[in-house]
């Protein structure tokens, strides 16, 4: 979660020397492949099957195609705040399309949970909005945001269906099979677009090697496989602690959150904590379906939506 939270900082400070398109482009494409080449590391491999590879195209057009456009370029068009409260409202349509999709019931106190967090979020992203776009500039930054938190929720999804249907799935594996499917239709679009890139500045480089190792290899492997273990709603409302870690991170570096940021903080973490807590697991959620760590403390997972 630190990880992605850490994310959003650096994309920021990354936009004043390249174009969004870019860093979607490379965290997808390099991300890719320098997970292929850890795969032996791990005792993993990419699908050898062609289901599995048409698997990875359907979700890595989700959550890295589409995600990686509604962070990047719905952050560029739109303006952080926005951006921000769009994609984190990726929980809310997890929920409901969990419940058709995958029949898993949310109970009244996981429902709030949910709206609490996000009430949290709003409240951490509102207490300093930054710059927001108007006009046709906001309108397109609004629909780009909305569809990254689509494709993710989508993408998810789809991720934890197939963890259910194939229990012994290389998760490393289709990861990075994810990522470069993911990455082909982001390629026509970074050549089309234009802009520079100043390749030159060291500093650039860095936040390109953390964006590609730290938001995108570290953070997609974890959460695919806390969505192989736990319920999607679960798994996603931890997904609204990323921007109180971005608060975090400009905090250790001597911006302090207001008094409303703090709130909005507290208010996300108590969500969170509410998301998890024993009572919030529906009773008829199927026991086998799901590897057994009720015994066993939880492990926040890293997000994506970063």
């Amino acid at each position: 979660m630190t990880a992605a939270g850490v994310v959003y900082p650096v994309t920021d400070a990354a936009l004043h020397h390249t174009s969004p398109i870019m860093i979607a482009t490379l965290r997808a494409l390099v991300g890719g492949v320098l997970l292929t080449a850890m795969l032996p590391l791990m005792r993993s491999r990419l699908p050898r099957s062609r289901g599995l590879w048409l698997w990875a195209a359907a979700i890595g057009f989700g959550n890295t195609t589409l995600t990686q456009v509604g962070i990047s370029v719905g952050t560029d068009r739109a303006g952080s705040a926005v951006a921000a409260v769009l994609l984190n409202s990726s929980p809310f349509f997890v929920a409901l399309m969990a419940r058709f999709v995958l029949a898993e019931p949310i109970t009244r106190l996981r429902a709030a949970g949910l709206v609490v967090g996000f009430a949290g979020v709003l409240l951490v992203v509102f207490a300093d909005p930054g710059s927001i776009a108007h006009g046709s500039r906001l309108v397109i930054g609004f629909v780009l945001a909305l569809l990254g938190a689509l494709g993710w929720a989508g993408g998810g999804l789809g991720m934890r269906v197939l963890t259910q249907r194939e229990p012994d799935l290389d998760i490393a594996g289709i990861t990075a099979a994810q990522f470069l499917a993911g990455s082909v239709p982001l390629i026509p679009l970074v050549l089309l677009a234009g802009g520079s890139t100043a390749w030159g500045r060291p500093t650039l480089i860095a936040q390109f090697v953390y964006l590609i190792i730290g938001g995108q290899v570290l953070v997609y492997v974890g959460f695919n496989a806390a969505l192989s273990r736990w319920p999607s709603t679960r798994v996603y409302a931890w997904t609204f602690l990323v921007p109180v870690v971005a608060v975090l991170v400009d905090a250790a570096r001597g911006t302090l959150p207001g008094l409303t940021a703090t709130v909005g903080i507290a208010i996300v973490i108590a969500g969170v904590a509410i998301v998890n807590l024993p009572r919030a697991e529906s009773p008829d959620v199927d026991s086998t379906r799901m590897h057994p760590i009720h015994d066993e403390a939880p492990v926040p997972p890293v997000s994506p939506v970063s």
